[in-house]
């Protein structure tokens, strides 16, 4: 078995876990971290997860600096500008890249490019990430935040995705339908139905269009095996089922 593991929310777990406050007088605080501790980190991270889940092997993905959501919603993530990140967090994945099995997604996110492995090979893949995101993908799913081991059916997981679509993600910087969250839409899929047709039902009942649903739709989506040509590196955008 082999786990795809989130390597952005890796290093910035480990970044932040490992830095240390230190008070030098009446006034005066800094800041500080240590390579050799944010590499121990990690490698005690892997370690773990290697006895865990009995792996054969890891490998780690990254995101690039851009990815082809921004040309759908330049707005995407801009709500995480300004926000500080954690020390040594450059240094810690350039030497990942260097020691572990890893890569770095290209003009798609991390969490994509583990969605096109794992639906590539579902019965001997895992992906790690503490992201909720993962929901929305027929895999076997290892949430390290809760300790959660899942394996999510393609309804299940289509049904989730749904879900996002009508609720938005806050922390990608994306509304849904304005007034609708997580518990107020799986009620609406629940009743009518997990369908396209219920989603767009919500979406004009306030106001909004089939446009703004694709959208959201799109980019609440994580891309899989089906989705993406190797060859021509061509990323087929999510639409709904006829």
């Amino acid at each position: 078995m082999t786990a795809i593991i989130d390597g952005d929310m890796l290093i910035y777990r480990a970044g932040f876990s490992c830095e240390v406050e230190t008070k030098w007088g009446e006034d005066l605080w800094t800041l500080h971290t240590s390579e050799a501790t944010l590499k121990n980190e990690v490698h005690t991270f892997v370690g773990n997860l290697r006895k865990k889940l009995k792996l054969e092997d890891v490998k780690i993905v990254f995101s690039p600096k851009s990815n082809f959501r921004y040309a759908l919603f330049p707005e995407y993530k801009a709500n995480r500008k300004g926000k500080r990140k954690p020390m040594g967090l450059r240094a810690l994945r350039d030497w990942i890249l260097e020691s572990y099995d890893s890569c770095v997604a290209e003009d798609m996110e991390a969490d994509d490019l583990i969605g096109i492995m794992c639906t590539r090979d579902p019965e001997n893949t895992i992906a790690v990430s503490g992201d909720k995101d993962f929901g929305t993908l027929p895999i076997k799913w290892y949430n390290h935040l809760k300790d959660e081991l899942t394996t999510t059916s393609q309804e299940d997981a289509d049904k989730f995705h749904l879900l996002q679509t009508m609720a938005g993600d806050t922390v990608d910087g994306y509304a849904g339908i304005k007034g609708v969250g997580t518990v107020t839409a799986a009620r609406l899929l629940d009743k009518k139905g997990a369908t396209w047709g219920t989603v767009l039902e919500a979406y004009e009942k306030a106001g909004m269009t089939e446009d703004d649903a694709l959208l959201t739709a799109r980019l609440a989506y994580i891309l899989q095996d089906k989705d993406y040509d190797p060859v021509t590196k061509k990323i087929t955008l999510w639409s709904p089922k006829q």
